[in-house]
């Protein structure tokens, strides 16, 4: 089994992170979140981060963060183009606009397109995450019933888009996040076609009662642009069972992507404290099949004042399961 870990502290953290030391300790992947407005400034430190990691034998994958805000719901990532391009946001259901730009607008598709084949050529990686795609949703309303969104639906629906959130509303909204992904890969796999897509699903503890349009596994696995699901396993937010949650939802990713031929990469949150269990937490994945675990992040598990005394008990476990 895999074991990597993710760096989502923008172009500061990668200064202070040796790569060197993640391979020591018995990692074999990094995950590097990049932000939409730092790589417009500093790709050339992204980039140098990725190829000292790629020098000493990480495989290194890239986080795309910001970009219209389509991808990852963390509100506080800025993104210059939602700023600059409103006439692209999503719009509710009220008739509101939404901060995040719209999948079906071909305005940003373009760009977006565009960003990722750039991005893909300043950075030596394996392949990209894309992040939770979502439409907004949230009190009652949802996105998108912009024009364009209401022209699709009904080109292909035959009626006009309905103000509630129905079935076919949603069915609607999944098919959109199939086809910005294959935008999204078709864009990278210009510039290299062995890059390969992850995508990380709306996180659930099993089917999801929030309809962002990446909710759906089956459905990311069967868009032919997705190489793999990447499962977030929240047992400890949820207060649930670590051992049996992550079965089951590695189990159920199975079930819904290895039909497809497809990888399942799970991750988890990770330190020193014993409330996390990450030594346990590894063996439990690595017993139940798993081939790939990416702990998040690098800040709490590297950066605190308990991984000292805990690195050889890691590295022993890393170890076994490699």
């Amino acid at each position: 089994m895999k074991v990597g870990i993710s760096v989502a502290g923008g172009v500061q953290a990668l200064e202070n992170i040796e790569p060197a030391a993640l391979r020591d300790v018995g990692l074999n992947s990094v995950f590097v979140s990049c932000y939409e407005d730092e790589v417009r400034w500093y790709a050339d430190d992204i980039g140098s981060f990725l190829r000292r990691s790629h020098r000493v034998g990480l495989e290194c994958y890239v986080v795309p963060w910001g970009y219209g805000k389509f991808l990852d719901p963390d509100p506080s990532i800025e993104s210059l183009y939602i700023d600059t391009h409103p006439e692209t946001l999503q719009r509710d259901s009220r008739g509101r606009r939404c901060r995040k730009a719209c999948p079906n607008n071909p305005r940003y598709l373009e760009w977006f397109a565009s960003s990722m084949r750039t991005l893909a050529w300043l950075t030596e990686c394996e392949g990209f995450l894309w992040d939770e795609p979502s439409f907004h949703v949230s009190r009652g309303a949802w996105g998108c019933r912009c024009v364009h969104c209401k022209r699709l639906y009904w080109a292909k629906a035959g009626v006009e888009m309905p103000r509630a959130l129905t079935d076919p509303v949603c069915a609607f909204r999944r098919e959109s996040v199939a086809m910005f992904l294959l935008a999204a890969a078709a864009a990278i796999e210009a510039v290299d076609r062995r890059l390969v897509s992850f995508v990380m699903p709306t996180p659930s503890l099993g089917p999801s009662e929030v309809q962002t349009g990446a909710e759906d596994w089956r459905t990311l696995a069967r868009c032919s642009a997705v190489d793999g699901l990447s499962i977030w396993v929240p047992w400890q937010a949820r207060g649930a069972q670590m051992e049996g949650t992550l079965v089951d939802l590695f189990e159920g990713a199975r079930k819904k992507g290895l039909g497809e031929g497809k990888q399942v990469v799970l991750w988890v949150v990770g330190s020193p404290q014993p409330k996390d269990r990450l030594l346990d937490t590894i063996m439990c994945a690595h017993l139940a099949g798993c081939e790939h675990l990416v702990i998040s992040d690098y800040e709490s598990l590297f950066r605190t004042s308990a991984f000292a005394p805990f690195a050889a008990s890691l590295s022993r476990t890393l170890a076994r399961v490699q």
